[in-house]
């Protein structure tokens, strides 16, 4: 008994076999099989720091983006300032 292959189905064995060949070239193999073999199992621990590390650079990110688009407005205006002056002397 054969199933019929819908729109939905082939979408989803395409993405899946994309999958496989993508991790395969990243891995640098030569084919899909030898993925398993090459990847590394890390425990959850170390995974937890990992992330935890990350959202403390992201937040730290945040801090010093906040800070710096500070600046820039404080820059910008002078600029503004220093134009308006400009043009005056000018007349």
């Amino acid at each position: 008994m054969s199933t019929k292959l819908t729109k939905s189905r082939l979408r989803q064995l395409i993405l899946e076999e994309k999958t496989r060949i993508s991790e395969t070239l990243e891995l640098g193999l030569s084919r899909p099989e030898e993925a398993p073999a090459k990847t590394k199992e890390v425990k959850a621990d170390k995974l937890a720091d990992t992330v935890q590390a990350c959202i403390d650079h992201y937040k730290a990110c945040q801090l010093k983006e906040a800070k710096l688009v500070e600046q820039l407005k404080k820059i910008q205006e002078a600029k503004r300032l220093l134009k308006k002056r400009i043009l005056n002397n000018l007349d």
